[in-house]
């Protein structure tokens, strides 16, 4: 194995580059305070992110999919507890593929 100096060089550039993006944005809150509403978003702004990577992964899923995402969500709401959240739907999904 050889190291090459076009490689490491973009790998270097684009650590750079991200290190800057995430950096920039600290940098820029810092010196400027945005607007009220801007803050309550970005406060909910993980939320939606999350929903936007997973739905695609159950609807591939179909009805079992479905019924998992409701465990998911059953679970939580009755046991206010993370781990059982998930192995609530990780069961259920189990299930439904013993069944299917």
């Amino acid at each position: 194995m050889t190291l090459r100096l076009d490689v490491l060089l973009a790998i270097l550039g684009m650590a750079a580059a991200t290190y800057l993006c995430r950096a920039g944005g600290y940098a820029l809150f810092r010196a400027l305070r945005p607007p009220r509403v801007v803050e309550v978003a970005l406060q909910h702004l993980p939320g939606p992110i999350f929903v936007a990577y997973v739905a695609p992964a159950l609807a591939a899923q179909g009805l079992k999919g479905l019924v998992a995402a409701l465990a998911v969500v059953v679970a939580q709401a009755v046991s206010r507890n993370l781990a059982v959240a998930i192995a609530a739907g990780v069961a259920v999904m189990w299930a439904a593929g013993m069944v299917v």
